[in-house]
């Protein structure tokens, strides 16, 4: 019978790491060494850091493809004539283009490269951004959000994979952090980009009224400039050094190792490590050195790198068969709780932080409109009350529209007989500064809480943020339902939405470490497919959800986050742990 010791260190992933290296620790030269001990040679200094200075415009722009139109919609209601329905759909569409490209995404980078696809990936989705920009209808912005969606889904998995390969065991949990604090940067940095240009009486008429560009359109247009500047960043950046060894190219990997070793520690002493291990091999063992012999100086018999870079698998081929080891054990099981875990953590963050804009427009709409009502009526209103005036006041301007276009078909476009708009019912698009200023101490909160996880993660561990970091944030979203002013919203909001994004971050990086790197940007596109797929579902969900009543909202957005906290609990440990 198991001791509970025992059991508890049965959830540990266990690694194989080869007798040879762990006897000589990599400290002789002429012995094979893994990838963990290869990259941490290296050292950590310069060319870490500007790693992670390319990573920040990277981060941008993952961030400004989904939430821009969260900004836009409040100001754009009137030109396009939004219902909320069609509000969750704008939302939602950009993950609907992600979640069709996941598997596509996955199995490119883990065949054919990190590296190559960053640069691809962010500069077609730049290019979509500009066509958006353009648009002069909901159809046209809908396509252009679904292939930039699509496009986007590539870089996002493949920068996780891509940064964590560059650094080692010491520093890979709190790389993956950083990565949230750079979100949190971007997230911060789009509601004052927002506020600087949105609120602008920008109406440009271009073709004789063919084109008409409005603040919001050029808010598209600038938002697509982090894209620029990361596919043109990375071109400059090497191949991941992993990826290369788990396709036998060892030497193009002791090559770049010798780059980053002589980067970081500005030494002109040679690179320690001479051979690598042969991870095509079923037992691993030296390779082929630079100069075609092992390292007694007889001749090797086995094939050189080139050779069994072209006899591993490639193409669709590759793709099935990553898919074919992700049903095994024990992959099958922890790849199910990642899925899982991830549909519920998104599905709530990324409904809610979509839609907090919106709310704040509706409160900030609220008081304004109810500025004529007794004092202190409007001030004693709940979240509640708000919405649902929002809601009925919605449908009322939907009815007036239906009717003018009616009266305008059957008597011409100035029907004498229509009678004019309600002033109260008049659609006005809300451009105050403050929805603005909300999102962006939003943001501040998130880089704090960021900073503070980076230093103390390898304590808590990627687990434990997980199943009492979501217990919390659940709790602070089933409490807005009984919010009554923008101060309670505004400390709820910020506390929901950054513990779910540090748990969003702390899975992934939980992820990169329980499976191996054949698969491993597979999975990660895999987890936030399913992801997405819950932000389709909360986006499209959530305004009827408003239709029927406060309570369903808040609910679903704290229901399913606490569920998702008792499920992370079976997830095994995995800071620290080497990557496979």
């Amino acid at each position: 019978m198991e001791s509970p010791k025992d059991k508890h260190r049965s959830k540990a992933i266990e690694i194989n790491v080869p007798p040879d290296v762990i006897a000589g620790n990599g400290s002789s030269p002429d012995a094979p060494a893994d990838f963990e001990t290869a990259i941490a040679a290296t050292g950590y200094g310069r060319f870490n850091y500007l790693l992670l200075l390319v990573a920040m415009p990277c981060c941008m722009t993952t961030v400004f493809e989904t939430t821009t139109m969260s900004y836009v919609l409040p100001s754009a209601e009137c030109d396009l004539n939004l219902t909320l329905a069609d509000k969750g759909m704008l939302n939602a569409i950009t993950y609907t283009g992600m979640i069709t490209s996941a598997f596509l995404w996955g199995f490119l980078s883990d065949t054919y490269g990190r590296k190559r696809l960053l640069v691809v990936g962010f500069l077609l989705d730049s290019t979509f951004n500009v066509l958006c920009a353009l648009s002069q209808n909901m159809v046209a912005i809908m396509v252009f959000k679904f292939m930039g969606g699509f496009v986007i889904c590539g870089p996002f998995a493949v920068l996780m994979a891509y940064l964590s390969e560059f650094h080692s065991l010491q520093h890979r949990s709190r790389v993956m952090i950083v990565l949230g604090v750079f979100y949190s940067a971007a997230n911060m940095l789009l509601p004052a980009l927002a506020w600087l240009i949105i609120p602008q009486s920008w109406n440009l008429i271009i073709g004789d009224g063919v084109l008409e560009i409005h603040s919001w359109q050029i808010f598209l247009a600038v938002s697509c400039l982090p894209g620029v500047l990361s596919g043109i960043s990375v071109m400059f950046l090497p191949e991941s050094p992993k990826f290369l060894m788990s396709k036998g190219q060892n030497e193009r990997a002791l090559a770049i190792f010798r780059r980053l070793y002589a980067i970081n520690t500005r030494d002109r002493q040679e690179f320690p490590i001479r051979v690598l291990v042969d991870e095509l091999s079923p037992v691993s063992g030296p390779i082929v050195p630079a100069s075609g012999k092992q390292a007694s100086g007889k001749p090797t018999t086995q094939p050189p790198p080139a050779a069994a870079a072209a006899a591993a698998p490639s193409g669709l081929g590759e793709g099935f068969r990553q898919l074919g080891i992700m049903f095994r054990k024990p992959h099958l099981t922890n790849a199910c709780l990642v899925y899982g875990i991830q549909f519920g953590i998104l599905l709530g963050l990324n409904t809610f932080r979509l839609w907090v804009p919106q709310l704040f427009t509706i409160i900030e709409e609220f008081e304004h409109e109810q500025h004529l009502l007794p004092d202190g009526l409007a001030s004693q209103a709940t979240l509640c009350e708000m919405l649902a005036y929002k809601v009925n006041k919605t449908e009322q301007l939907q009815q007036q529209w239906l009717e003018r276009d009616v009266s305008r078909a059957l008597h011409g476009p100035d029907p004498v007989a229509m009678e004019p708009l309600d002033d109260v019912l008049m659609c006005t698009p809300t451009t105050e500064g403050r929805v603005y200023l909300y999102s962006l101490i939003i943001g501040c909160v998130g880089i704090g809480a960021y900073a503070v996880t980076t230093v103390m993660i390898n304590s808590i561990g990627n687990r434990n943020i997980l199943t009492y970091g979501l217990l919390l944030a659940g709790s602070c979203g089933t409490t807005l339902y009984w919010a009554r002013s923008s101060l309670v919203t505004l400390i709820l909001s910020s506390c929901y939405i950054t513990i779910c994004s540090i748990a969003s971050t702390a899975l992934v990086g939980a992820v990169v470490a329980m499976f191996p790197t054949s698969m491993r940007t597979m999975v990660v596109s895999l987890t936030m497919m399913f992801g997405r797929t819950g932000s389709i579902i909360g986006n499209v969900v959530f305004p009827y959800l408003m239709a029927l009543g406060c309570l369903p909202p808040f609910v679903m957005i704290g229901a399913i986050v606490i569920a998702v906290a008792a499920v992370s609990r079976l997830l095994p440990r995995t800071v620290k742990k080497p990557l496979q």
